[in-house]
């Protein structure tokens, strides 16, 4: 049987907090997943990115047993509380800021129940109704491409909706021409995560955060100060 696997890229003696980044994959699927596999793959330039937030961050990414989510079995969610588990004994108390694509996205939220997560990065999240959501005191930050074909953008629209009307920490960036895949404008999605990581846990990780200047440093402030909302870039 396939096993989940953890990949750090980055681990300082200590951590203010830690980042775990978790790809996508399919519907049905009993393959395993790996290193070179293009799901798995994607998601590299992201921890890689995240290597370079200021201070001592910890970046882990999981690659999870099975290519699918295989109903109600829900597989990546039990690698995922295994991955939380290797974390928090790595480095007890840090907070946990999870990015998830597609469906690494559903599995973050469907972990937002550990108390050590404080962020939900979902980048083009797969959503279905009824899935689990952020609990008070987690942000929850969803960024869907606007030409999306594979997940709806109307189910993140939804779920940012819902949680604000809770009065949750929510924000909604909609990515002009932005494909499922994150390639189109693949530097801005990037960004946008590295960006966002560092200035929620600007305070853990010994310094201010100081958003970059223009559009991008605009959105990230909105979403990490502001209060959230449905914003576009």
């Amino acid at each position: 049987m396939p096993l989940a696997s953890l990949t750090w890229d980055a681990r300082p003696a200590r951590a203010g907090a830690i980042a775990l980044v978790m790809h996508g994959g399919s519907v049905e699927g009993r393959e395993p997943n790996h290193a070179w596999s293009h799901n798995v793959a994607r998601l590299v330039p992201f921890a890689r990115g995240l290597r370079k937030v200021p201070g001592p961050l910890a970046v882990a990414r999981l690659r999870f047993r099975y290519r699918g989510w295989n109903g109600a079995e829900a597989s990546p969610v039990e690698d995922a509380r295994w991955a939380l588990a290797q974390l928090r004994a790595a480095y007890p108390g840090a907070p946990i800021g999870l990015v998830g694509h597609s469906m690494g996205g559903r599995t973050a939220l469907a972990v937002t129940d550990d108390e050590d997560v404080r962020l939900v990065v979902g980048l083009a999240p797969w959503i279905e109704r009824g899935d689990p959501v952020p609990r008070d005191g987690q942000k929850t930050v969803l960024i869907h491409g606007d030409r999306d074909r594979i997940t709806a953008l109307a189910r993140s629209r939804r779920t940012v909706d819902l949680l604000r009307a809770d009065g949750r920490d929510a924000t909604l960036i909609r990515i002009a021409r932005g494909d499922h895949a994150m390639l189109v404008r693949a530097g801005l999605w990037t960004t946008l995560v590295v960006d966002i990581v560092g200035a929620t846990f600007a305070a853990e990780l010994g310094g201010r955060a100081h958003p970059r200047p223009g559009p991008i440093g605009a959105v990230v402030t909105q979403a990490v100060h502001g209060g959230g909302g449905i914003v576009d870039i």
